[in-house]
């Protein structure tokens, strides 16, 4: 991609750059990187790192979510998650249950070697949804996703 910036007199200079498109065909060092920080952080370090993400996302999250009844919210994760990368679906389970169903892991190496950003992820979503979610299969573990199943609480306060 190119575009004309104007330096003065004469003919435009042109400054060329790659589109996203076209990075994907050249060296990218993200992933070599990424390792390298999970090496040098102590698991204390992870740990919080993973917390405070959570903690960012879920902030973000929430207001997004306010007022919805249950279904809704799941709905509302799931094209949350969705927009981050996670490739995610709502189906149907068992006995009245919904699950998301993350097709794609944006960081997928990182969850592989530490599963931090999976267990704050699954904190996250009952928070949000204030029911119990179980995850029933793991990319990590070999799975084609990473499948969060809930079921709305039935017990009422008040």
């Amino acid at each position: 991609m190119a575009s004309a910036e104007p330096h003065g007199r004469g003919r435009p200079e042109h400054v060329y750059r790659l589109t996203p498109a076209a990075g994907d065909h050249f060296p990218d060092g993200h992933r070599e990187l990424t390792a390298e920080l999970v090496d040098f952080m102590s698991n204390e370090q992870l740990r919080q790192f993973f917390e405070r993400r959570a903690a960012r996302l879920e902030a973000e999250y929430a207001p997004r979510l306010a007022g919805l009844d249950f279904e809704a919210r799941v709905r509302e994760l799931a094209r949350l998650a969705s927009e981050h990368g996670h490739m995610a679906e709502v189906v149907e389970v068992g006995d009245g249950g919904l699950a998301i169903r993350h097709c794609n892991c944006p960081i997928q190496d990182v969850a592989a070697r530490t599963g931090l950003p999976c267990v704050n992820e699954q904190q996250m979503y009952e928070r949000l949804l204030g029911a119990e979610v179980a995850r029933t299969t793991w990319m990590a573990e070999a799975a084609d996703d990473c499948t969060y199943v809930m079921k709305e609480n039935q017990k009422r306060v008040g």
